[in-house]
């Protein structure tokens, strides 16, 4: 959970190539395009729902496997919500197969609709007048507020998203009285999947908490009457990354092909290693230094010396860093009389009863990381935005008084 500091996939950099070819021509999806004719009115559940926006980046916009579309947009946890709040939501959605396809089989490359890392189907029409779910993959604190920063990372899918503006400017067209925010997790997300945690890769905490008084400053400035805060994930829990001890007990176990040793640094610390102290990112456990080792070329994952090996420091920087954020958003919520939910109880709870590997399940891709987070070990799964929706429930009925009710989730085995 949603490095550098921004939410870059695998295919990001292919994605963003491909996007800026057709930027110019998406400017011409006004959010203005439609008129209001044939609005439904729709009966809200409480006078504080009657405009919902969600502001946010790619675990809000419904990004999953690496990708999205109109079915991994309409399970995002905002969507759900909307439906228990009874309050009109509209997305920006993404026609079929996405943009980009989500993976099917992470291992093979295999995408929706045998797409491409960059396939994009753009906008589905019409385009709604207004759109709820303002969220952006990639968008990191300061993308909420401005693309123009030189340190704003705006991305073609901010223009195909909200047509060039900010989220907070489409908050406010969209007259919002109720917002969810849930930023953050990309200041800190790249340094984590990357394995190089520097101080230019990760926003300090002092200038998270000066963008977040001034999003939510801006926010009840255009007319928000309440809203929920959500904690940001702790980066080093997601299955994405897997401690150094797990690559060194596969190894013991001959999982391994003959060209791929696990140096004796990976483990435990009881022989002398630091595996239990540190996190192998996927993308270069496996996809790098295993698919050299299935090409026949030998190498060395060595948990002590590697680059791109999570050291026990560079882990420490990003738990207290994620708390720092915490720690402002939920005083900020406070201050504000908005509902906060902090996520990493949960998936906390859920890591300890099994349901999020310490290592992916190769000989099962389409169920690499288990049931909780999607097949880009980052992004969370259909059902755990479900498992989010219901403790936002929770919060805002505690936070409010209201009577929202939970949404099903299937049985968890």
């Amino acid at each position: 959970m949603s490095g550098k500091r921004t939410c870059r996939p695998r295919s990001y950099e292919a994605l963003v190539r491909f996007l800026a070819v057709i930027a110019a021509g998406l400017l011409v999806l006004s959010l203005t395009a439609c008129d209001d004719e044939g609005l439904v009115a729709v009966q809200t559940q409480d006078d504080l729902f009657t405009s919902y926006v969600a502001l946010g980046n790619s675990i809000t916009a419904g990004f999953q496997s690496d990708g999205i579309n109109l079915t991994t947009q309409d399970e995002s946890y905002a969507v759900l919500l909307a439906g228990q709040m009874g309050t009109r939501f509209d997305t920006p959605a993404l026609n079929m197969p996405g943009c980009p396809p989500p993976l099917v089989n992470p291992l093979t490359g295999q995408r929706v609709g045998d797409g491409e890392p960059n396939t994009c189907a753009i906008r589905a029409t019409p385009v709604p007048p207004v759109v709820n779910n303002v969220a952006v993959p990639g968008a990191a604190s300061l993308d909420i507020l401005s693309n123009l920063d030189e340190e704003s990372r705006p991305n073609p899918l901010t223009t195909l998203i909200l047509g060039g503006r900010t989220q907070l400017q489409a908050a406010a067209d969209a007259e919002a009285t109720f917002a969810s925010v849930w930023i953050g997790n990309n200041d800190v997300l790249e340094p984590a999947i990357t394995g190089v945690v520097t101080e230019q890769n990760v926003t300090p905490v002092a200038a998270f908490e000066t963008r977040l008084q001034d999003v939510l400053d801006g926010l009840e400035a255009a007319g928000v009457q309440g809203g929920v805060l959500i904690g940001v994930a702790d980066v080093t829990l997601i299955p994405h990354l897997s401690p150094g001890v797990a690559y060194w007990l596969v190894d013991q176990e001959g999982g391994f092909p003959d060209p791929f040793e696990v140096h004796e640094s990976c483990a435990p610390a009881d022989l002398g290693g630091v595996g239990e102290a540190t996190l192998v990112p996927f993308g270069y456990g496996i996809f790098e230094l295993l698919g050299r080792a299935l090409a026949g070329v030998p190498v060395t994952l060595n948990c002590a010396q590697d680059q791109r090996v999570l050291s026990g420091q560079e882990i420490q920087t990003l738990v207290t860093t994620v708390a720092g954020y915490n720690q402002a958003l939920e005083a900020q919520a406070q201050a504000r009389g908005w509902a906060y939910l902090d996520p990493n109880p949960i998936f906390v709870q859920l890591s300890q009863q099994g349901l999020i590997p310490p290592f992916p399940n190769l000989a099962a891709p389409t169920e690499l990381f288990g049931p909780i987070f999607s097949l880009d070990g980052v992004h969370p799964s259909a059902l755990t935005h479900r498992l989010i929706t219901n403790e936002l429930v929770d919060v805002i009925n505690q936070e409010y008084g209201t009577g929202l009710q939970p949404v099903e989730v299937p049985q968890l085995n």
